[in-house]
């Protein structure tokens, strides 16, 4: 399919659609609020009974905390949003919460709904809300017909794809129901850990965040059995701490090839027992992520994502203090136990109505036996495997197309997504980690953050071109030329 172009009509509002109602919906919404002063007409399609908090953030468990400072956690350019109302509603006796402190993400999402409150009175943003997941979005004469699962099409002259992260690819779909009743393959299903025993052995798939998250909620719910959490390498995500601050100049010399930054970085690290060098180091590479990234060809990248990625995302995405040092005990005193593999194979033990895993290292096989199976090992990141039809439509209609590592969709630098062809649709964006192969860093609300101001910014110039007359027959391309921006 070739690039859709829609017609840029003067004198009338902006109609935009946003596919998905999670916490990237919230940071365009916020930064259309602060940077778009003509009319903008939004609908947001999200089948959750709560907008605005997604799945990350509607947890109601005490024990989750974010992964990310109160400081980096603003949902608009201003750093100190979100400590003023963490301060303001739920303040703590004695010391305060503070930049670097790490709340509780159930009120990251009371957060992120207060903001919603607030978008709703801006006079210049129409907000409205379908009570549905988006099915499908097809070119229509006049711009993009998006047609929800349940309830009449929507137009719109804009549509950004914010579906979030969807669930781990399942384990276990092949084997009869009696095994698959004891496997948990949305690790954020509830009701289903509820159910769980306190005195049972657990068995989880995935050493990573959302294998701690469950283990920081069997503790919180003072579950006494053993917990068993296995993955290929067996590594955890490290904690936050003190940082090193390097010299302003550290990132000019910084190598280019994968080969020579793994080197750079052993030697920047070493002798740290501490952990401030490699977390400064981190901070560094943090920065210089997107322009590595452009700067890989395809086999480096796949270099990258096979021999590196494991060990950056522990090292990146880091875990507060406190959940840290909660995981560490329940190693130290034996109740939570990590080990290495591949899952090989998954059985019934009919007598004891339980789940025995064989895990594999190498050449040697070890049994696991527990009560249930959790799936933690990760959102499933390739569009056509993850159930979602919205994605699956898209490529099929040759709307998108996977970006080459299949990481989520083709985008350009400006996250518009690119078509089978590969022309650019200049009125349909990929926001989140669906746009993850053209920075690879979109994933942490940071990045995101910025990502949602790039589109607003784009937005921005398709109502500015509508109020010029003599932009109303440019394509956004032109009218972006002409307005200087």
């Amino acid at each position: 399919m070739a690039a859709h172009s829609p017609t840029v009509k003067s004198g009338t509002p902006i109609k935009l659609v946003i596919c998905g109602g999670g916490a990237s919906a919230v940071l365009l919404l916020t930064a259309l609020k602060d940077s778009v002063a003509r009319p903008i007409e939004v609908t947001v399609m999200e089948p959750r009974d709560k907008p605005g908090a997604g799945v990350a953030y509607s947890t109601t468990c005490p024990a989750h905390l974010l992964n990310t400072r109160a400081c980096n956690m603003s949902a608009s350019a201003d750093a100190t949003d979100f400590l003023r109302w963490l301060k303001r509603e739920h303040p703590r006796r004695g010391f305060n919460w503070g930049a670097q402190d790490f709340a509780p993400r159930r009120y990251y999402g009371e957060y992120l709904q207060a903001r919603l409150v607030g978008i709703r009175t801006v006079p210049s943003i129409k907000l409205s809300w379908v009570r549905s997941a988006a099915q499908a979005v097809v070119a229509h004469e006049q711009g993009w017909q998006v047609i929800p699962a349940r309830g009449a099409p929507v137009l719109a002259d804009i549509v950004v794809l914010a579906t979030g992260n969807a669930v781990p690819a399942p384990l276990g779909a092949d084997l009869e129901p009696q095994v698959q009743r004891l496997i948990i393959n949305n690790p954020w299903e509830t009701e289903r850990k509820n159910e769980i025993p306190q005195d049972a052995a657990v068995l989880i798939a995935g050493t990573g965040l959302t294998a701690v998250d469950v283990v920081a909620e069997l503790l919180h719910r003072r579950h006494v059995g053993p917990i068993f959490a296995f993955s290929r390498r067996a590594l955890l995500p490290r904690s936050h701490g003190a940082a090193v601050a390097f010299p302003h100049g550290l990132q000019k010399a910084f190598p280019s090839s994968l080969r020579a930054i793994v080197k750079r970085v052993r030697e920047l690290c070493g002798e740290d027992a501490r952990g401030d060098r490699w977390r400064g180091v981190m901070t560094e590479l943090r920065s210089m992520a997107p322009a590595l990234w452009a700067g890989w060809d395809l086999s480096e990248r796949r270099r990258f994502l096979r021999h590196v990625r494991p060990f950056w995302d522990v090292h990146r995405h880091r875990l507060a203090p406190a959940v840290h040092t909660r995981v560490r005990r329940a190693i130290a005193r034996g109740q939570l136990t990590i080990l290495r593999g591949r899952l090989e194979s998954l059985e019934l033990v009919a007598s004891r109505a339980s789940l025995r895993a064989t895990l594999r290292l190498h050449d040697s096989r070890q049994l696991l036996e527990g009560a249930v199976l959790i799936n933690c090992t990760g959102p499933q990141a390739h569009p056509l495997r993850a159930a979602n039809p919205l994605l699956h439509g898209a490529i099929a209609d040759g709307v998108a197309r996977l970006d080459p590592l299949a990481l989520g969709l083709a985008t350009d630098q400006r996250f518009r997504v690119i078509s089978r062809d590969g022309a650019v649709q200049r009125t349909l964006y990929a926001l989140g980690t669906l746009a993850r192969g053209s920075r690879w860093e979109l994933t942490a609300l940071p990045e995101i953050r910025e990502q949602a101001q790039v589109v607003a910014h784009d937005i921005e110039l398709l109502a500015a071109a509508r109020a010029y007359p003599a932009a109303e027959a440019r394509s956004l391309t032109e009218a972006q030329a002409s307005l200087a921006l």
